[in-house]
């Protein structure tokens, strides 16, 4: 079915080439001294004025040119705007299949605008493109004072669980970009970056769940590409913001841009501190004694987690078609965690057998660094060479302490034992990417060469009857993982009148190896991939766009997943890797509809996935009645589903997005102890409404905002994942003339957040509850200097409109 989908988007690009895409291009100067203005934007309307719906735009490059593509032909009425400039109009512009140029545009200095800047539009928080989604949350209030988790919570199809993790319509193994490349940490070091990555740093949000093959392939669920601010222009601009909740957290922002000359500098600094306070209980039922006892846990949970961010970029540009790039970031991260869990043993009759209190300590810290170097030389429009060297660095520690009380009964308990995790990371990359005209055709070809060097290692120890610790020997553990990935992609991308389409395929050859030092055993893996993608396009009218699309992705097991020696948090219930785990593929299949109104747009998104060799975590009973919790893969999974997204802007001073998805999971697969086929049904919803509520109090605009989500039950292959409930609520005062703003933000306030899984098997039964901890309310004072915020805004008018490509 792939092949064939392929081969038809293939087909239907074939005729593309027979005509000039409709664009629009021109050069945007200063009228005075015919100076380019870097990032003017040209917007285009319908001609006539009787209908005021955006048709398309784009921002000037550092020459000042511009190129507006993706036009029906037609004629529109064209404005050409830069902060500190009078608007230039153009009406009735004829846009034909080989396109309009407008020449130099000439703009005037506005002595009024140079001297107050007050623009109350703002950019569409939700813009649909060929193969992605657009969310604009660098204004949204209910995420101001929060990290990067807390804004992709927000988003339609994102879900993100108690530990972080991502997961995009219902698939785990999202990729998490920053900036366009890969975050600068990965496997499971991504949920604790994204804890640390402050909520004002971000500018938005970019879901792709179809990724085209100029994409790495990794991550089933899709790509998330989160898009920081970096806003530099002439002058000196800044956002200092500062937090505090009522759990005790509090946090602080400081993010600057610089632009003189042929430099653009931009640095951020972020520092967080999260408190929360968090609780579980935990029912179990071992089936497979002859008599069945019952065990009752209850867990109290006391967490603190710091961070520090801090984000730097440089760019020069060396003339006006060779600029060099450099990004460095560097994070650290630490905590410390306190659980206490109470069990209770009951015998088949209900007669108390054993309690006993546990106490784990465990202290963490951990340290990223990412460097970036890149060269981007410009040939003409849109001709273009990149290439980027990266090196990262990645370390994690855990010091964990446990020890038992025995509260009642007879029974031996656990000796007190310390364990000390070390977990680092290497990893060194080169990526050449190539993009150029070719007729009615864009080519885009590439290579990137990427190793990475993961090594882990455990020592556990114990109380003797002596007063002294000894090994474990059964328990510690070393592994080193290496892999080496080499990729090759080239797609080509067409458009003719209404019609796109774009095609491409990569091909991978990756080298994997791990090793268990401790018993002197190799597990390799060698595999080559071809990664195919398709997309195809059709807009019948301005308002409308079709679009289908098909690509395949992989998901390769992380180190956790694989090593097989076991965790210590609770001994009754213990996850352990399976070193044989193979990698999962995904064939995944999307079809849209997007349709824009005057005040919004509604889509329609139907989509089908299938994965082979799915990787499920799966559940037994040893003889000791220890619960493990491992890995396998299973035969194939098929999920079929649609997702409904309506945006609204300012409807009755009423703007933000309702989505709602359903979708069926159906799973084949056995074990060597069970068939684990499974067939469910999910569904959800997702609403982010904000209200502005004018100046009622004499200082300033007072802003309302709310986001709610809900997750249907959902059948697993095991048991049944109960329904989750997210509620957050902000209200903001704009002071000091839009300048600076007060937000007070309300977490979870009834109290729905947590969540709940029930495992019901012949041997076993077991219900989980967790309370998330959510709930506090927090207070958030930002402040914008400079001419950063004016500029952000004007931009609003008339686009900060990107490519396709990043």
């Amino acid at each position: 079915m792939a092949r064939l989908l392929f081969a038809a988007l293939l087909l239907a690009a074939a005729p593309l080439a027979a005509a000039q895409t409709g664009t629009l291009t021109a050069r945007v100067v200063d009228a005075e001294s015919d100076q380019p203005l870097p990032t003017a934007t040209v917007a285009l309307y319908p001609a006539g004025g009787a209908d005021s719906t955006f048709a398309g735009g784009a921002a000037a490059d550092i020459d000042g040119n511009v190129r507006v593509t993706d036009l029906a032909v037609g004629t529109y009425d064209v404005v050409v705007s830069f902060v500190g400039y009078d608007d230039a109009r153009r009406a009735d512009v004829e846009v034909g299949a080989g396109g309009a140029d407008l020449g130099t545009v000439g703009l005037e200095p506005s002595a009024e605008a140079l001297a107050e800047v007050q623009v109350t539009g703002r950019r569409p928080q939700v813009q649909t493109r060929i193969d992605r989604t657009v969310y604009d949350t660098a204004d949204d209030p209910v995420a101001e004072g929060g990290s990067a988790v807390d804004v992709l919570a927000t988003l339609p199809s994102v879900d993100v669980d108690i530990d972080g993790n991502v997961s995009l319509r219902g698939a785990g193994s999202v990729a998490v970009f920053v900036n366009g490349r890969p975050a600068p940490v990965s496997g499971d070091f991504v949920a604790s970056y994204l804890a640390s990555l402050p909520a004002g740093s971000i500018e938005r949000v970019e879901v792709i769940p179809n990724p085209s093959a100029a994409f790495e392939p990794d991550g089933v669920g899709g790509i998330i590409n989160i898009v920081l601010k970096d806003d530099a222009d002439l002058g000196l601009g800044g956002t200092v913001t500062a937090g505090a909740d009522t759990q005790g957290g509090y946090d602080g922002t400081v993010a600057l841009t610089y632009g003189r000359g042929p430099w653009s500098l931009a640095g951020t600094y972020g520092y967080r501190n999260d408190a929360r306070a968090g609780s579980g209980t935990s029912f179990r039922i071992n089936r497979y004694e002859a008599a069945a006892t019952t065990l009752d846990q209850e867990e109290v949970e006391d967490r603190t987690r710091t961070s520090h961010l801090v984000n730097l970029s440089a760019d020069y540009s060396v003339s006006r078609a060779t600029t060099l790039t450099s990004q460095f970031q560097v994070g650290t991260r630490g905590g410390d965690e306190v659980e206490t869990n109470t069990t209770l043993r009951r015998s088949a009759s209900g007669d108390p057998l054993l309690e006993y209190e546990r106490i784990s300590e465990e202290l963490d810290d951990g340290l990223s660094f990412d460097a970036r170097l890149g060269l981007l030389q410009t040939f003409g429009e849109g001709h273009r060479l990149t290439v980027e060297g990266r090196g990262e660095v990645s370390d994690e520690g855990e010091d964990q302490r446990y020890s038992a009380t025995l509260l009642g009964g007879a029974g031996a308990l656990d000796a007190p034992q310390r364990v000390d995790e070390d977990e680092t990371e290497r990893e060194l990359s080169l990526q050449v990417d190539y993009t150029r005209p070719l007729g009615a055709f864009r080519l885009d070809a590439g290579y990137k060469g990427e190793f990475e060097a993961q090594s882990s290692t455990l020592v556990s120890e114990s109380l003797a009857e002596g007063g002294a610790y000894v090994p474990d020997a059964d328990v510690n553990n070393q592994f080193d993982y290496d892999q080496t990935v080499h990729a090759l992609y080239a797609q080509v991308a067409a458009e003719r009148g209404p019609w796109g389409a774009q095609a491409g395929l990569r091909f991978e050859q990756a080298q994997t190896t791990f090793f268990l030092l401790t018993t002197d055993e190799a597990f390799d893996n060698d595999y080559a991939s071809l990664f195919p993608s398709a997309f195809l396009s059709f807009a019948p009218s301005e308002a409308t766009t079709l679009k289908a699309s098909y690509s395949r992705r992989i998901n390769r097991p992380r180190t956790w997943s694989l090593n097989p020696f076991p965790s210590f948090d609770d001994p009754l219930n213990v996850r352990q890797g399976n070193p044989a785990l193979q990698p999962e593929y995904v064939d995944a299949f999307e079809l849209g509809v997007t349709h824009v109104t005057g005040w919004g747009s509604v889509s329609l998104t139907p989509y089908a996935r299938r994965t082979t060799d799915i990787i499920r975590r799966i559940s037994t009973v040893r003889d000791d009645g220890v619960t493990v919790r491992t890995f396998e893969n299973l035969d194939t999974s098929d999920s079929y589903g649609a997702e409904f997204v309506t945006s609204f802007e300012d409807v009755g001073g009423l703007g933000g997005y309702l989505s709602l998805e359903a979708f069926r999971l159906q799973t084949e697969g056995t074990t060597a102890d069970a068939d684990l086929s499974n067939d469910a049904f999910g569904w959800g919803g997702r609403l982010n409404a904000s209200y502005g509520l004018g100046d009622r109090t004499g200082l300033g605009d007072l802003d309302l905002q709310a986001t709610a989500r809900y997750s249907a039950p959902l059948d697993t292959e095991q048991g049944r994942v109960g329904a989750r409930t997210f509620i957050d609520v902000a209200l903001r005062q704009k002071l000091l003339d839009d300048r600076a703003a007060l937000t007070l933000q309300l977490r979870d306030p009834l109290g729905l957040a947590g969540f709940s899984y029930t495992l019901d098997q012949p041997a076993l039964y077991q219900q989980f509850e967790r309370d998330w901890g959510a709930q506090q309310i927090g207070l958030t004072f930002s402040y914008q200097f400079g001419r950063q915020e004016a500029r952000r805004e004007e931009r609003g008018r008339g686009g900060d409109f990107e490519g396709e490509e990043f």
